[in-house]
């Protein structure tokens, strides 16, 4: 099916309005839907002469997926938990203790779902000396450095020793700290060219962040062939933020009652005391989502509340919602006794309630 110059009008004077509705530029726009602005311009004051199927879809979906998001009341605004806390503190201690020739290294750890990466996007939002750069385990050494010179705005071409000169030059005398997110596939070789490049020469404060296969791969015996590195990197290692422990532990200080209601409780709908008990077992539970799993579910019952009038989320609606939204949790959650809980929190999340 065709799209006709009369369509792809009606399309663009939709965009139009929703832009200007939220006060939206055509750069904003054209990242969102990955092309360039000179696309969206074109095609706004229909004069785009390219593929207009494309451009109509895709622009449709993009207003479709944020009216809905709109429509259902959730908010995307970062909320400052205990991991954010947390995250923050250890790269404050990093920092603190790297300074002339001796720069150190930090280390986030846990499970997909803790919220990792909205932590450590935060931060390097809030804080212009950080870089944050995502990974992912198609990168090798070269595509790294390359991430990292592209954040610095260098030239990212060439060579891994190229690349890794102009890095060292740009990183050296500047109070830089150097974030590397979803670090967990990283090899010996490559957390060794990391160390010479970025923590030795560069003399930069680096954090890595990735579930525990990073740290299995770190914490291996230095003494087999071709690992002997190890024992360097791990002497450069400050500090280490283990977040899955931190959760299995009653007094680790994570997912406390005040966090699931900062997190949830919004737009005038309540978390009963069960329900945030409820929450509290999904994200201590390993491998189950944890606060993602969390969001998906209180997602969905937001805007059934709203559809139905209710203001109260109960831990039932959350049961009920687990397996209608094909959660694999139910079976695996862990029923904790209220008993297992710590006294003070227990009367903490009955006076919240």
């Amino acid at each position: 099916m065709g799209i006709d110059a009369k369509q792809a009008n009606e399309v663009a004077q939709k965009l139009d309005s929703f832009m200007e509705e939220r006060g939206l530029t055509n750069t904003y726009i054209a990242r969102a839907l990955d092309l360039s602005t000179s696309v969206i311009s074109q095609f706004r004051r229909s004069l785009y002469k390219g593929d207009l199927e494309l451009i109509v879809n895709k622009v449709l979906n993009y207003i479709n997926s944020v009216c809905r998001k709109e429509d259902s009341g959730i908010k995307e605004t970062f909320v400052e938990t205990s991991i954010a806390t947390k995250i923050k503190m250890l790269i404050t201690v990093v920092e603190e203790y790297s300074g002339g020739n001796e720069a150190k290294i930090g280390l986030v750890v846990g499970d997909a779902g803790h919220g990792k990466s909205d932590c450590l996007r935060e931060y390097a939002k809030a804080n212009r000396n950080s870089l944050y750069v995502e990974l992912d385990r198609t990168m090798n050494a070269t595509r790294i450095f390359a991430a990292i010179a592209k954040s610095l705005k260098l030239d990212s071409s060439g060579s891994l020793a190229a690349i890794a000169e102009r890095v060292v030059e740009a990183l050296e005398g500047r109070q830089l700290i150097i974030i590397l997110d979803e670090s967990s596939s990283l090899n010996v070789s490559v957390l060794d060219q990391l160390r010479q490049i970025i923590v030795v020469k560069g003399k930069c404060p680096l954090i890595l962040a990735g579930n525990n296969d990073l740290l299995a791969t770190i914490n291996q015996s230095n003494t087999r062939r071709g690992y002997e590195s190890l024992d360097q990197f791990k002497s450069r290692v400050m500090m280490v933020l283990d977040l899955d422990r931190l959760a299995a532990d009653p007094d680790g200080g994570l997912y406390t009652p005040a966090d699931i209601r900062k997190l949830y409780q919004f737009g005038g709908i309540k978390l009963s005391t069960d329900a945030v008990r409820r929450l509290r077992q999904i994200s201590k539970a390993p491998r189950m989502g944890r606060l993602r799993a969390c969001t998906q579910i209180i997602q969905a019952l937001h805007k059934f509340c709203s559809h139905t009038g209710a203001d109260l989320i109960t831990a039932d609606l959350i049961d009920r919602a687990i397996p209608e939204l094909g959660l694999l949790i139910k079976d695996k959650l862990p029923l904790i006794p209220d008993s297992v809980e710590p006294e003070a929190e227990q009367q903490a999340v009955a006076k919240a309630g």
